[in-house]
């Protein structure tokens, strides 16, 4: 019995992912980027916004479940699924509507309902519906993943989806609305300089003063990163980073000058960005970014980005997180 589930959860898998695929390359002609294995929050992959073949530089988590066991109800209106346990459900939401790019969940149903001879549904003794596959034509919904209407009341592991958000090939004008809000920099919060990170900016010794600055910041301690709620070691990790020779010149000085404001954005900014993971066998990396606006004399309004490395050992469960680089992001 064991072998048949496991059997039949890679191969939806399989289906959700490829139903995805589809219809995001071939008929958004937008990008996708799969992962091998879904992370601890429930990622499975990235959709890369591109629009008459230009990339607009915005990313929609995906979270793909696949399957007609994940059905509680449906009805004409909605299809009410569920997906975790109420502690994992919480945590998933909270990481979900903790990030600033959406997070959507796209349900494919590789199922149709067995029926009679009249077209009757055909349900077991318990009343839910008996299924057969059809992964040829799976049908598949999708739903923002911060929606206020997510959850039915009195529910604490459901989610409702509305049949009416199909997710097919004529679904990319709905994603485009979706990520309006995120083309300009007005969604971003700003950043009021303080007098350390100004020193820095416009400093005339800046390798000097860069370097104080870090070994002073760094002083063997963590920091709270208020985006992720975790602690952040500053260490050699980021240093070593920001002075690496392919980075080119100009990038290793940005990167020097904006240590204060990469600070001040830890400090500050509560919102974050999945930038990118990779999964070994016993590791699990990922790359997340924290952005705000820097009003410069100069150059007027710059976007500038902190990337944080996290890294988890899934043998131990140990979970380290680091500073890891500061740019200007174009």
């Amino acid at each position: 019995m064991a072998e048949l589930q496991n059997r039949i959860r890679t191969k939806n898998e399989a289906t959700g992912i490829r139903v995805v695929g589809q219809f995001v390359q071939e008929f958004w002609e937008c990008g996708w980027q799969p992962y091998d294995a879904r992370n601890d929050k429930g990622i499975d992959g990235l959709i890369l916004m591109h629009k008459k073949g230009q990339d607009l530089g915005v990313k929609i988590n995906v979270q793909v479940k696949c399957g007609a066991k994940y059905i509680t109800s449906i009805n004409e209106n909605e299809i009410r699924i569920s997906i975790d346990n109420e502690k994992g459900f919480e945590e998933h939401l909270k990481y979900w509507r903790s990030q600033v790019e959406p997070a959507i969940l796209v349900f494919v149903n590789p199922c149709k309902p067995q029926r009679d001879n009249n077209g009757n549904i055909l349900t077991d003794e318990k009343g839910k519906i008996k299924w057969i596959e059809s992964r040829i034509k799976s049908e598949a919904w999708w739903v923002d993943l911060k929606d206020k209407d997510l959850q039915p009341e009195n529910t604490k592991t459901i989610l409702r989806l509305n049949r009416k958000s199909t997710f097919g090939e004529h679904s990319k004008g709905d994603f485009l609305k979706l990520i309006k809000p995120l083309l300009s920099i007005s969604h971003l919060p700003t950043i009021k300089l303080n007098k350390e990170s100004k020193n820095l900016l416009y400093s005339l010794q800046l390798k000097k003063d860069a370097r104080e600055f870090y070994k002073n910041w760094k002083n063997g301690n963590s920091i709270i990163c208020q985006a992720l709620g975790q602690e952040i070691k500053v260490s050699r990790t980021g240093w070593r980073h920001i002075l690496l020779n392919r980075r080119g010149k100009e990038r290793r000085n940005n990167s020097l000058q904006l240590l204060g404001v990469a600070k001040q954005i830890i400090d500050e900014v509560d919102k974050f960005y999945l930038l990118t993971q990779r999964e070994e066998r016993n590791l699990f990396e990922q790359k997340l970014g924290l952005r705000a606006v820097v009003k410069d004399t100069n150059q007027g309004d710059l976007v500038v980005q902190v990337i944080i490395l996290r890294r988890l050992n899934k043998t131990t469960d140990q979970n380290k997180w680091w500073f890891y680089s500061v740019h200007y992001r174009r």
